[in-house]
């Protein structure tokens, strides 16, 4: 497997355990996780690849151990196991792999599911919203409606007292109209000096 950094020290393995093994490579899933949480959910186990297969025969083997400092000498130390007295544990590594294979064909079938339900789920929230502010909005023309049978607008209460005093000085006038026809109408009395009277000269007066 490539080496990784393990606390002060960089350490790498290589394991001869006669069935193909794993390495998990956190890069993808580091970029992923910049982009979106659910994204890197989904691509967790993509980093999860076959190592390179190396059949160990017997005889004699050379490995070299190459540091990237130029100005210091790496210092490393080399750990040999045998993998017989693991077998228990070879078993387990086998059977944990196989599970994590078929957990990543399993995640990368639940993403498509997932996608498709986020996707209902954000139309059923906008159209909650959307619901919610026609309503409102419905039950606030029915309040203004109803406003109208009980509260008189300002402007129908001025053109009301227009109408009002128009009325009263069409009625004054009226009244003044008819007043003078009754005085028209009324006989004149004759002057005094006009009455034609008759003197009895036969009489004294």
């Amino acid at each position: 497997e490539d080496s990784a950094k393990n606390g002060k020290v960089t350490s790498a393995g290589m394991y001869f355990l006669g069935f193909p093994v794993y390495r998990l490579d956190q890069t993808m899933n580091s970029i992923a996780a910049a982009k979106d949480p659910d994204t890197s959910f989904f691509k967790k186990l993509d980093g999860f690849q076959p190592c390179e297969l190396t059949e160990l025969k017997a005889g004699t083997h050379t490995f070299a151990v190459y540091g990237d400092n130029f100005f210091k000498s790496a210092n490393y130390t080399i750990e040999v196991l045998c993998a017989a007295p693991f077998s228990e544990e070879k078993e387990n590594l086998r059977n944990v792999e196989a599970q994590i294979l078929s957990k990543r064909a399993e995640i990368s079938k639940f993403e498509s599911e997932y996608r498709e339900v986020l996707a209902q789920f954000t139309e059923m929230t906008s159209r909650y919203a959307h619901e919610m502010q026609t309503i409102d909005e419905l039950l606030k023309q029915r309040n203004e409606i109803h406003a109208t049978y009980t509260v008189v607008p300002l402007k129908r209460s001025n053109s009301s007292k227009g109408r009002s005093k128009t009325s009263s000085k069409e009625s004054k006038e009226d009244g003044e109209a008819r007043e003078k026809r009754s005085t028209r109408e009324r006989p004149r009395k004759k002057k005094w000096y006009n009455l034609h009277l008759r003197v009895d000269k036969r009489k004294a007066c």
